[in-house]
């Protein structure tokens, strides 16, 4: 990766990092739970941890995909995905049977489920249709982007799933082209989960195995890690780059800039 890229990268996590602290001192820090009178530090520390892995989840990671996808030609579509109001009741059940018939151990691959999809579109007219933006909470892209006339949609994911969170997906993703391909049937899509780091020793594929093979097409329905940066990028090995950049902020003592916000009005064991 360039030195250019990687300054900018730097200089994105640097004010997101900061301006988390910043809105999080603006709003107060809470100090209603009754483990705050035993371990009032410790306490402190995972409030403000917590919420930084929160928001680097949903903001900084987001907006980091986005200034990488850009700079490799793919245009970021920032508008809401909307979805047919009411959502045709042969669209759903067939939806649930898909999803069902995977849970069940009888598994329908993405690309015969789209086949599905398409041909109940092809019988349904959405003339006078109502098409608003998603309701469900949880339910939204948190990444479109288009390229040589195809669009792809992801929900980016940092943090380790849960074996309940993968029927979850499989009826999101289906969901999602259904949603685009009401609204468009001729649009070329590719909707996946994306799972940005990798928090276990061995690969995230082996270790999720059993998990994700009743619901999910490994083949289209997933990224982790660097399938998904290397994507955005254009270059390889991009979850380096950011190990690197973090190595390099700890390296500058940019962690002590905060050092006071943890340890407010106690005494810090370090210090």
């Amino acid at each position: 990766m360039d030195t250019e890229l990687k300054s900018s990268l730097k200089e994105l996590l640097i004010e997101s990092i900061r301006g988390y602290f910043k809105k999080k001192l603006l709003n107060g820090i809470s100090t209603h739970n009754i483990l705050d009178l035993l371990f009032p530090i410790e306490r402190r520390i995972r409030s403000l941890i917590g919420g930084l892995e929160t928001s680097m989840g949903t903001v900084v990671w987001e907006e980091i995909a986005k200034e990488l996808a850009r700079r490799n030609g793919f245009k970021v579509i920032d508008i809401p995905l909307l979805a047919p109001v009411p959502f045709p009741n042969n669209l759903r059940h067939m939806i649930d049977e898909l999803c069902n018939s995977r849970a069940e151990g009888n598994f329908v691959d993405t690309q015969t489920c789209l086949k599905q999809i398409r041909e109940i579109l092809d019988d349904l007219s959405f003339q006078g249709t109502q098409f608003l933006p998603i309701k469900k909470k949880g339910h939204g892209v948190d990444l479109w982007l288009e390229k040589d006339d195809k669009e792809y949609m992801f929900d980016l994911k940092s943090g380790q799933p849960n074996a309940g969170d993968f029927p979850r997906y499989c009826r999101q993703l289906l969901d999602w082209y259904s949603y685009r391909l009401s609204r468009d049937p001729s649009v070329s899509l590719e909707a996946r989960i994306a799972f940005l780091f990798n928090p276990y020793k061995r690969n995230w594929y082996d270790e999720q195995k059993t998990k994700i093979s009743q619901h999910l097409d490994l083949e289209l329905d997933i990224f982790v890690e660097d399938e998904f940066w290397d994507f955005c990028s254009g270059y390889k090995n991009t979850s380096q780059t950011f190990f690197e950049l973090f190595t390099e902020l700890r390296e500058e003592n940019f962690d002590l800039e905060f050092k006071d916000i943890f340890y407010q009005d106690s005494q810090s064991p370090n210090c």
